[in-house]
């Protein structure tokens, strides 16, 4: 037979029907993908060498625009910036981008710190540019230094720290140094939110040398200041005085404590009994009127940051608390805004409960709040069913020469005299 297209004549066997045609096997490919013979030149040769039809092609196939082979369309890329397709072997000349997943050109991405790649519409919405390195940081991801107002990654942040950590960054910062007497399992510790320039970090440190400072996200601008555990005789001999300076100093820049934050005083969880929680979940978590507005009154606190920061609600019972199989149980479940909040990552017992204040004799008082109730809750540990607020305050008023701040505040204020005529108005 003779062959249509080169006009050979060959064998029927050599040859195939293409379109009533005779094609003789020079002239005629199988498509690997149909198994049709076709016309050889008006086939599609493959990477691999093989043939397809045209309607296979436009079904499963694509040519890669950059060099020029025919592969499977499951090997197809798209360059979104470029606007055409590769193969994957092309594709390693491209860039995918960590955000999107999408391929690109060098230059319609940006190398991020952690050596990924994000394409420019990706950086434009979630990214910013570190000062350091010029590598691109996400928004979750970068620093922002308040003293030099920059942007930084998590590489480049480590040389522009300056004094204020990131916050509660206790890995970096708490080496739970011990600072007082040993032979006691009661410590403090302090965190007092201040506003003010940022700037000013290391002069205050350099007054006020054994705490750190932390940025704080209710703190728009300024810091908060950590102590590490202190004894009752450190606080008193070794950091009353240096912070009074130190307050004195921001107090001269006009920074400001009351109403920017709070003064959250630790205690070691080891000085307290379940016993003991019980009589400060008795105190603390009072319903009633006259009580609620002793704790406002003290701690200078005003309702809606009460309800914020440090809620007096929702109490778990005192059997709740004895019967807990914790050696030291939560006094509320409702997490960690509460009065009374128990850390595990410090352990300590956390009260919450007071307004922030740049004045020494206002820190004086809220520290002495804190140790008149631990004393108190010890005084009243076998009794803990008879403890109340009344009960307290009538304990601070016998005891007052050991909390002279708070003593002289209840009076001052009229906390006292108040309480005692709701009570008996009620």
């Amino acid at each position: 037979m003779i062959c249509r297209n080169c006009g050979k004549m060959v064998l029927p066997d050599d040859g195939h029907i293409i379109d009533s045609a005779f094609y003789c096997e020079e002239c005629s490919v199988e498509c690997i993908e149909c198994g049709e013979y076709i016309l050889k030149e008006a086939a599609t040769e493959t990477y691999d060498g093989n043939f397809i039809c045209e309607d296979c092609y436009y079904d499963n196939y694509f040519t890669c625009e950059d060099c020029g082979k025919v592969y499977p369309s499951e090997d197809c890329h798209w360059i979104a910036d470029e606007g055409k397709d590769v193969c994957n072997k092309c594709l390693d000349n491209y860039y995918k981008c960590e955000a999107c997943h999408k391929y690109f050109s060098r230059e319609g991405v940006c190398e991020t710190y952690d050596e990924y790649w994000v394409c420019n519409e990706c950086f434009r919405n979630s990214y910013r540019t570190c000062e350091d390195c010029g590598r691109a940081v996400s928004d979750d991801d970068y620093y922002y230094n308040e003293i030099d107002r920059c942007n930084y990654c998590p590489d480049c942040e480590g040389n522009h720290q300056y004094s204020i950590y990131n916050y509660h960054d206790y890995e970096d910062f708490c080496k739970r140094q011990i600072y007082g007497e040993t032979g006691t399992k009661e410590f403090f510790g302090l965190e007092i939110e201040v506003s003010g320039d940022s700037a000013y970090a290391d002069d205050f440190l350099a007054i006020v040398p054994d705490v750190v400072l932390m940025h704080d996200g209710s703190i728009e601008e300024g810091f908060e200041i950590v102590t590490e555990p202190m004894t009752r005789g450190y606080i008193s001999e070794k950091f009353l005085p240096n912070i009074e300076r130190g307050m004195r100093f921001l107090n001269d820049r006009d920074f400001k404590g009351h109403n920017q934050g709070g003064i959250h005083i630790h205690v070691s969880q080891e000085v307290f009994s379940k016993e003991m929680l019980c009589v400060l979940r008795n105190v603390l978590y009072s319903e009633i009127e006259p009580d609620m507005e002793v704790w406002k009154a003290i701690t200078q606190r005003k309702q809606a940051q009460i309800d914020d920061w440090c809620r007096y609600t929702k109490a778990r019972s005192v059997i709740d608390i004895l019967s807990d199989k914790e050696d030291f149980p939560y006094i509320t479940d409702t997490g960690r805004y509460t009065a009374l909040n128990y850390d595990c990552r410090t352990g300590t017992y956390e009260f919450r409960i007071f307004n922030s204040n740049t004045r020494i004799e206002r820190i004086k008082k809220n520290i002495q709040t804190v140790y008149s109730l631990v004393d108190y809750a010890k005084f009243r540990e076998e009794t803990y069913n008879l403890a109340s607020t009344g009960d307290y305050l009538e304990f601070v008023k016998l005891n007052g020469i050991f909390y002279p701040e708070l003593y002289a505040f209840i009076y001052d204020m009229g906390i006292v005299q108040r309480f005692e005529e709701e009570r008996i108005a009620a």
